[in-house]
């Protein structure tokens, strides 16, 4: 599952990666490797949007959620809109739930 988080900058989005990595890598059911990911800033999107499987937006950008939403169901990807919340706490397991979640519920209604 390839991951993409997009944020303003893509620098806070690194962090929220991270934090995701060390998730992934601290667990016994999930190999770093089956988990590819990528922080960027919005404005690099349209070029990297076809590579991943899931999208994941930060809260900074919830005023261009819709736009970035419809960019990806016009791919058939999913996409989830971080709370400020979870983003502020760099609650890396909570978004690697929510990023799973949202893939397999995509994944699910391609069947």
């Amino acid at each position: 599952m390839k991951t993409l988080l997009v944020c303003a900058g893509g620098f806070s989005t690194t962090m929220m990666m991270e934090a995701m990595k060390k998730v992934v890598k601290g667990s016994e059911k999930l190999a770093i490797e089956d988990y590819p990911m990528e922080a960027i800033g919005v404005d690099k999107l349209e070029r990297y949007i076809d590579e991943y499987d899931v999208i994941l937006v930060g809260p900074q950008l919830s005023h261009k959620y819709e736009y970035i939403a419809q960019e990806a169901k016009k791919r058939r990807k999913p996409t989830v809109l971080l709370t400020s919340d979870i983003y502020g706490s760099m609650d890396g397991s909570t978004v690697m739930k929510q990023a799973i979640l949202a893939y397999r519920k995509n994944q699910q209604s391609k069947s």
